[in-house]
């Protein structure tokens, strides 16, 4: 299961800590109640987007006094404060449920390609919004250029978004989904990192989380993948056609995530598209709110 970003944050909210934990512990029991009718494995994944946005942020306006941190160390940072927010939240719930099951968090690192073409075409917007005459002192000040793109009068930073290859905890996650643990790893599509003869090293850009998730579950050679997020369905051709799909083939399914415009469920659908070509036997995107009735088909887009 796949979390989107309003696991955490809703539109509009502050993005305080105690605002972050009460949206988690609403998560957790919707979680809770799904995980208490499946006999099966489950693991979570979940966004990260919002928080590293913060913590570029924090790093920004502390650069004077402290150095900044690569991107795939804040990458890692939201990982852990995230995966234990859900960790401790679930435990709570599976006591008042009265479930004996284990909740493990996995750090988790996905190697990427330095060659993939991503590198050369930045295009995830990351961290704070500029002005134009803040994005030319941001540009003279921040040691070597960078890429960015205009939002609403806006300037942001982009990234690369490459492709997810390996997993590095896979064996691991697998380890503790076979002992019974609900397992939470792979936030924010995971640290990514690229092997440099013998050795691994971090890499500045942001992986897709969904697309982690769909590799995840193949590696795991997991039956069903649910996105939950802030919609209730896909539609084919929002926001001119407001029919949502409601069951749909993976046939059917691919063009119409290439008619798709970036930034949109576009990456979800794909992700979904890809999880079932690679031995995955259904998907589904739907509201994190109906959370209970997605996962068994009864609410959302079900792709099969």
């Amino acid at each position: 299961m796949a979390l989107g970003g309003n696991a955490l944050l809703k539109a509009g909210e502050r993005p305080s800590f105690h605002v972050q934990i009460r949206n988690v512990i609403e998560t957790a029991g919707v979680l809770a109640r799904t995980i208490a009718k499946t006999n099966s494995g489950v693991v979570i994944t979940h966004g990260n987007g919002p928080q590293v946005g913060d913590e570029i942020l924090r790093n920004e306006y502390a650069k004077r006094h402290m150095p900044m941190l690569p991107l795939h160390v804040l990458g890692g940072e939201t990982q852990a404060v995230i995966g234990s927010m859900i960790e401790l939240a679930l435990h709570n719930e599976f006591e008042k449920l009265g479930i004996k099951r284990k909740v493990s968090v996995v750090v988790t690192h996905v190697r990427v390609d330095p060659d993939d073409p991503a590198f050369k075409a930045p295009s995830k917007p990351i961290g704070p919004f500029y002005t134009k005459q803040r994005l030319g002192q941001a540009l003279k000040t921040n040691g070597k250029p960078f890429d960015y793109v205009k939002e609403d009068g806006m300037y942001r930073k982009v990234v690369a978004s490459p492709i997810p290859m390996d997993i590095i905890e896979l064996d691991d996650i697998k380890h503790l989904t076979d002992k019974g643990h609900v397992v939470i790893c792979c936030g924010g599509g995971g640290i990514p990192v690229y092997k440099q003869g013998h050795e691994f090293r971090g890499s500045d850009c942001v992986i897709d989380k969904d697309r982690t998730t769909a590799l995840l579950g193949n590696g795991l050679h997991a039956g069903r993948m649910v996105i939950l997020t802030d919609v209730s369905h896909v539609y084919a051709d929002f926001p001119r056609n407001k029919v949502p799909i409601e069951s749909i083939t993976v046939q059917k399914a691919a063009p119409i995530a290439e008619g798709m415009e970036d930034g949109t469920m576009k990456p979800k659908v794909e992700a979904c598209i890809s999880f079932i070509r690679h031995g995955g036997k259904s998907a589904a995107i739907g509201s994190l709110s109906d959370a209970e009735d997605v996962a068994v088909g009864r609410s959302g887009t079900q792709i099969s």
